[in-house]
């Protein structure tokens, strides 16, 4: 299904790129790599309810469409994982005039080698929603 993507995300699409490409030699080592995102000041005195700009969540959209949109566009399982880590407001740092620039860091690892912690719920009837055939049925 295709939907259209907001423009100032598909503008971060190859910075996203090149960052998760280093994000991915740096997995390796069990490492991630911190690349800065800027905003203008005005961006970073209204942000939205999760404490983002409208460039950082851009950055964050292009980051997932190349790690999962892409592959399924292709008709493939995502091979990778993404976990984002953002500073904190005092982690803030001038990049030009009138703009801050907020640290970031990628961590991205195969999904097969991600560790399942807790219960699982297909080891666990109890934990399943019970779908059709189940014979818990709720109509």
């Amino acid at each position: 299904m295709a939907y259209a993507r907001d423009p100032l995300s598909v503008r971060y699409d190859a910075a996203a790129r090149a960052a998760l490409i280093r994000a991915i030699a740096a997995g390796k080592n069990r490492r991630g790599v911190l690349v800065w995102i800027a905003s203008s000041r005005q961006e970073l005195r209204h942000p939205d309810a999760g404490g983002r700009s409208a460039h950082e969540r851009a950055f964050t959209r292009a980051c997932y469409y190349q790690v999962f949109r892409v592959p399924l566009n292709m008709g493939e399982v995502p091979d990778w994982s993404l976990k984002l880590t953002w500073g904190d407001q005092g982690s803030l740092k001038p990049s030009g005039p009138g703009r801050l620039a907020r640290p970031v860091r990628l961590r991205v690892w195969r999904r097969s080698q991600s560790k399942v912690r807790g219960a699982r719920w297909t080891d666990d009837p109890r934990l399943q929603s019970g779908g059709i055939g189940s014979g818990r049925e709720r109509f």
